[in-house]
């Protein structure tokens, strides 16, 4: 093989570089930008596998949360239920205890209320009315406020939920729970501008239970409740069982908050001097998610003087609507510590492995240049179509250097060979490819002339069958009226066979005219259609159920559009059970478009074969179908058509049931530009 010379010959100067520099640059700037690209991967991976292995255990913590939040709900309601049973509630209720039975049960449900834990525990009348309260002032009389649980316990004799109540009705429970739900809401870092105001209204668990008499019938409810706003049960239970009391550099670790609407009235989380944050908000971009979008938020926010990873979600009522907020958080600082660390131990390892990957490309570099520089070459030379590039295999220093001179000589011998068989082959493809198309051809000007000539003396028969039939020539017997319907029958399939052929040589020359234009669906094509297959419908003993508006204007071929009807009600007719009912029904979808769908009642087909009907000279493999005669192009010309309008067409069935025919047309003001008929 020729050499490079040093200088040209306009006298140019030689490349700077060789062919060993190159190498090893190119070595050089993969080990940099792997590195480079290992140092970016390794801290992305390693700050979102601790921050994110960090954020996955929020959420975790936050499932707990709502374990004991559920918790203390069951509590509330377990009491209420369990005070619905007592005898002495029953008697009370239904006013056949005296004075001292009263008073006696007024304590007892008072201490129930004290050792449960519930804040108010009522009795309630038939009519709404409080019969007894067990908390001081021990109102009763009044019509309860009524809340969604409230609500609910009355229409389904149980209900528990939480709720917000306005501070008048929590003043009627006791006398000190409306002092206690009130909280000065306090300016917040990140959070909406505050308004100076007074969070008036409660936070609330509340449970109600229906009391029985022995009949069943209601004599009023158990009504019990949990105030949350200043209560620290629950924010403390899920610290103490989530996070265990774990601090970090002097501060809890973890923390949880209950929220009504966007202000803090049950915490553990800290102000700077160190009392219970209540009062404080939450940071607009949680305020937006949760409350605003009623979403669950899982990210780092900002809680009231510091970053952590949070999980907020929604505190909703019995009707859906977002009261409150429940909250769990981690302090951020202590996994920003650990990914430092973590970051700054992979980027030491990371840079020696550049140092010894730097220099074995040097070793490598001045190993391989010479003969890799002569196998470069060769190789340009091949990518250029030389195809009688080789290199010589003889002396050198390196084993593979030389197997691979080899292979290369190989794989050119190879190709050369291939390149001619390749050459050889394509021009006796194109040729087959001719023929082929000429064939094609042949048969489809073949098939489209013998439907053709068929037609006009098929219609004929058919005309001949059924004046014979109505008597114009004489009334047949029974007999005669027998062997008339079966050589009817086969006439009309004979003449869906040649129209599906007909149809199939027009679509395969692509001659099928498609003029489309705004048509009244039901008008225009649904009611000719269904005039021309009546018979096959009668004669089934079949009805045909419509549900299309009259007004509905689809975009598409008339007569494209009835071929298309004409095969799905022939086919429901044909595999539908007798005496059964066609549903044609229509849907407006939200793009524009117009669904329609046609079902009968019948053996129907496995969901997995319903595509395979759309498909040409395809027929089910079924016992039930196979007696039932047909070409297998009726659905294929079905869906060609429907494409053809920009529409799609697909089956649905539930074996033994039923079968479902569904296709979709754009509407009056759109315009198909679909390809395929002309």
């Amino acid at each position: 093989m020729r050499g490079v010379p040093d200088i040209d010959r306009g006298g140019s100067r030689r490349p700077r570089l060789s062919i060993r520099w190159t190498i090893f640059g190119a070595f050089a700037l993969m080990v940099l930008a792997g590195g480079t690209a290992s140092v970016v991967l390794g801290y992305t991976l390693t700050s979102d596998a601790v921050i994110g292995e960090a954020q996955r255990r929020v959420e975790q913590d936050l499932h707990s949360a709502w374990a004991l939040y559920d918790h203390h709900v069951e509590n509330v309601q377990h009491t209420a239920r369990f005070v619905s049973i007592l005898r002495r509630t029953r008697d009370v209720l239904a006013g056949e205890a005296n004075g001292a039975e009263v008073e006696d049960l007024r304590k007892r449900l008072e201490a129930i209320r004290q050792r449960a834990g519930l804040d108010w525990l009522t009795l309630v009348g038939p009519d709404g009315r409080a019969a007894m309260r067990t908390r001081p002032p021990y109102a009763a009389g009044d019509i309860l406020w009524m809340d969604p649980v409230r609500r609910d316990a009355v229409l389904t004799g149980s209900a528990a939920g939480t709720v917000r109540m306005p501070g008048p009705a929590l003043a009627i429970e006791g006398d000190d729970l409306a002092r206690q739900a009130e909280i000065d809401v306090r300016p917040t870092p990140m959070a909406s501008a505050t308004v100076d105001r007074k969070l008036a209204d409660g936070l609330v668990i509340e449970a109600a239970e229906a009391v029985l008499d022995d009949l069943g019938q209601p004599l009023g409810h158990v009504v019990g409740g949990v105030l949350l706003n200043r209560d620290r049960a629950i924010p403390d239970a899920i610290r103490d069982t989530v996070f265990l009391n774990e601090l970090h550099e002097g501060r809890p670790l973890g923390t949880a908050t209950i929220f009504l609407d966007d202000v803090r009235i049950a915490t553990n989380v800290l102000d700077e001097d160190g009392t219970r944050a209540i009062g404080t908000r939450v940071s607009k971009a949680v305020e937006e998610v949760v409350l605003g979008k009623g979403m669950p938020y899982r990210d780092r926010a900002f809680v009231v003087n510091d970053w952590y990873l949070t999980a907020y979600d929604p505190l909703r009522d019995p009707d859906g609507h977002v009261v409150g907020i429940l909250y769990v958080g981690i302090l951020e600082a202590k996994f920003l510590g650990y990914r430092t660390r973590l970051i700054q131990s992979f980027v030491a390892l990371t840079a020696a492995g550049m140092v010894v990957a730097l220099l074995f490309a040097l070793a490598m570099a001045w190993w391989l240049s010479r003969p890799l520089k002569r196998l470069i070459d060769a190789a340009r030379r091949m990518a250029a179509l030389d195809l009688n590039t080789r290199v010589e295999t003889h002396g050198g220093v390196f084993k593979d250097v030389h197997t691979l001179n080899h292979a290369f000589n190989q794989m050119a011998d190879n190709l050369d060979r291939e390149s001619e068989a390749l050459v050889r082959a394509n021009t006796a493809l194109q040729a087959s490819n001719g023929d082929l198309k000429q064939l094609n051809q042949n048969y489809m000007d073949m098939l489209e002339f013998v439907t053709h000539e068929l037609k006009s003396p098929l219609a004929s028969c058919l005309f001949g069958i059924g004046s014979l039939k109505e008597g114009l020539i004489g009334a047949p017997n029974a007999e005669q009226s027998r062997v008339l319907d079966a050589v009817e029958r086969n006439l009309e399939y004979l003449n869906e066979m040649i129209l599906n052929y007909l149809n199939l040589s027009r679509i395969e020359k692509n001659q099928m005219r498609f003029e489309p234009r705004v048509l009244c669906f039901r008008k225009e094509v649904l009611d000719p259609t269904l005039d021309q297959v009546s018979r096959q419908v009668y004669a089934a003993g079949m009805f045909v159920a419509v549900d299309v508006p009259e007004e509905v204007e689809v975009h598409g071929d008339r007569d494209l559009l009835r071929i298309v009807l004409d095969n799905l009600l022939s086919n429901a007719v044909k595999y539908g059970r007798p005496n059964s009912t066609i549903r044609v029904w229509h849907e407006q979808m939200p793009d524009g478009t117009h669904r329609f769908r046609i079902q009968n009642e019948g053996k129907g087909f496995k969901p997995e074969d319903g595509d395979k009907l759309f498909r040409k000279f395809s027929r089910l493999d079924v016992a039930e179908l196979r007696a039932k005669r047909g070409t297998g192009l009726g659905l294929f010309i079905t869906r060609q058509i429907v494409e053809r309008h920009g529409g799609r067409i697909w089956a649905e069935s539930r074996e033994n049931q039923w079968a479902r025919f569904s296709f979709d047309l754009p509407g009056g003001d759109v315009v198909a530009d679909g390809g395929g008929l002309s």
